[in-house]
């Protein structure tokens, strides 16, 4: 990660109001690298930054860390450490770590793109840096780094070099996105959809889209917005961002004009794509959208999205034994699941079934979200088999009138799965990542 400057964290410490060791102004210019895991090396030009969480309290490791060579540190503990220990305490270290990236953000005069929503929110991220790597050098989110903790670890990997960034941003709880983006400082807002994800924390759909509106706080002037017009509850998000008096974009899915499965145009460029599900297009017509926005030239995106291929475990499709298995289980809820079970029910395949875990941090639905799922596969009568697993699952067990089996943990699965690896056969493996569907996964990829 870049370095932050000790002036920096002084200014954060004053805005904070945190406690830290006196006479620190005297090496106010010294910069730091920061580090927030005690298992790495550790010198005098290294700030460790203890985060308080649900398994680890890095407060406790800030002794091992002195011991390796660390004299700076960050603590929402009042822990004594030795003299020549340079301490700034504050009871949320991670607000701390996140006004820390906003002056590090304010180094770089480069356009930052933020984007969240409930579905597709990392494809979308990787379609949009890869548009604007044909004419940009790309800072992106890696991997799921899209909380409070990996935003601003994101944004310290900004140097000199990059001309361009693209953030992921996602929450479960309200004020999680405000806070967020105050380390963005973004220049556009990309909201993909809102659905009943994080339902269980956030209550309703509308709390939902309030609590996704919030990163159109802290923006830069001139800021745009991009929503997606065809989203619930896109009232709020288009009231949300005149609030905040940004520029609004719409996308509109029948802007594309679809061809088959792999192919469309978009003003008079055709594009084709190795996505599964018409609900992509819309995740790369918003990719698109800030593409334009960007000046970047549409006929070279359209020559680089047939090499987009989609991360592991997410919306992948693997031949094995001539028998079509779709990955699904990074995670679920309500609105991929239908996508998924649709898309599915579409193949051309003779038998088609669906593996299905949790849909988690649905409650106090859960029961109803899950019996939804079920009935929906009742009304397409063309998915032949339910292997479901979990607690939340065994509602669409009882509710599907195919023939089914229900287990309460995924590897109980894995031999009832392996008898349906025939020809002529698609297997949708889908769950929430809390399921532990990746034995399934790597079960068959052994096969």
């Amino acid at each position: 990660m870049g370095k932050t400057c000790l002036k920096d964290i002084i200014k954060v410490s004053k805005e904070l109001k945190a406690d830290y060791t006196n006479n620190i102004e005297k090496e106010e210019n010294k910069e730091l690298y920061i580090s927030t895991d005690s298992r790495e090396e550790f010198d005098n030009d290294k700030i460790f930054l203890a985060i308080k969480g649900e398994k680890f309290n890095g407060n406790n490791f800030a002794s091992e860390c002195y011991n390796k060579g660390c004299r700076y540190f960050i603590l929402s503990e009042n822990i004594k450490m030795p003299e020549d220990a340079k301490v700034f305490y504050h009871n949320d270290t991670i607000i701390f770590f996140i006004k820390l990236a906003r002056e590090y953000r304010r180094r770089f005069d480069i356009p930052i793109i933020a984007i969240t929503g409930s579905c597709g929110k990392t494809t979308t991220k990787e379609l949009t840096a890869l548009f604007l790597s044909t004419k940009y050098k790309v800072l992106k989110t890696e991997g799921n780094l899209n909380n409070e903790i990996g935003v601003p670890k994101t944004i310290f990997n900004l140097d000199d070099s990059f001309q361009i960034a693209v953030i992921e941003a996602g929450m479960n709880h309200k004020n999680e996105l405000l806070r967020i983006s105050e380390a963005i400082e973004s220049n556009a807002v990309l909201i993909n959809n809102i659905e009943a994800v994080h339902i269980a924390h956030l209550g309703s759909i509308k709390n939902i889209a309030l609590a996704k509106s919030e990163l159109f706080n802290n923006t830069k002037k001139n800021a745009i917005a991009i929503i997606n017009k065809n989203s619930n509850e896109v009232n709020i998000l288009i009231e949300e961002a005149k609030k905040k008096n940004i520029k609004i974009i719409e996308t509109e899915i029948k802007d594309i004009i679809k061809i088959d499965n792999e192919t469309f145009e978009y003003k008079g460029i055709v594009f084709k794509h190795n996505l599964i599900g018409d609900f992509n297009l819309s995740n790369i017509l918003s990719a698109i959208k800030i593409a334009e926005i960007y000046n970047v030239d549409l006929k070279e995106c359209s020559k680089i999205l047939i090499n987009y291929k989609s991360p592991k475990n997410r919306m992948q499709i693997k031949n094995i034994n001539n028998c079509v298995i779709i990955k699904d289980c990074y995670n679920s809820n309500p609105s991929a699941l239908k996508n998924m079970i649709n898309y599915l029910s579409k193949r051309e395949e003779k038998k088609k079934i669906t593996v299905i875990g949790d849909m988690l941090e649905t409650e106090p639905k859960s029961e109803f979200y899950h019996r939804e799922i079920g009935n929906l596969i009742n009304s397409l009568n063309n998915i032949n088999v339910v292997i479901a697993c979990g607690n939340y699952s065994k509602y669409i067990y009882e509710t599907v009138n195919c023939e089914k089996y229900y287990f309460k943990k995924a590897e109980d699965s894995i031999s009832k799965i392996k008898e349906f690896i025939k020809e002529d056969t698609a297997i949708l493996i889908k769950a929430s990542l809390g399921m532990n569907f990746a034995v399934i996964i790597d079960s068959l990829e052994n096969l």
